[in-house]
């Protein structure tokens, strides 16, 4: 495993545009699902994971923040302040439901599974850029 995590961090060492890309992406399907009014797009059973949801979609954009962070400047990459805004974006979020006219309602249990997959995001970030070669 550990092999294949360092062959895929050295191709995108020089290919930081693909992290880029990837995380305009992911913000872009992070704001659609959770901006808009989706009840009647998915199916009933997708809604009842909500919370999982929650979790991979912030969870995936704390990951890709911070190792877009870590690719542009090593040296100063702190994972608090990575793990931080994974939070306040997932705050944000919650805090534009609340005022967008598409009846979304915030919730503080949404934000602690957003802030759950910051988390797990950031230790996984802290086990992978430990095994990476300098």
């Amino acid at each position: 495993m550990t092999k294949y995590i360092v062959r895929i961090h050295k191709f995108l060492l020089n290919r930081s545009y693909i992290l880029i890309i990837t995380i305009l992406i992911f913000t872009a399907i992070t704001l659609v699902l959770t901006l808009l009014p989706v009840q009647h797009a998915l199916p009933s059973d997708v809604l009842s994971h909500d919370k999982l949801g929650h979790m991979f979609l912030f969870g995936g954009w704390t990951f890709l923040i911070g190792y877009y962070r870590y690719i542009s400047k090593p040296e100063s990459t702190n994972l608090i302040i990575i793990l931080l805004l994974g939070i306040f974006f997932g705050g944000c979020i919650e805090g534009l439901q609340g005022i967008m006219p598409f009846h979304r309602d915030p919730s503080i249990y949404d934000l602690g599974a957003d802030a759950l997959g910051g988390l797990v995001a950031t230790l996984a970030l802290y086990k992978i850029i430990d095994i990476l070669p300098e």
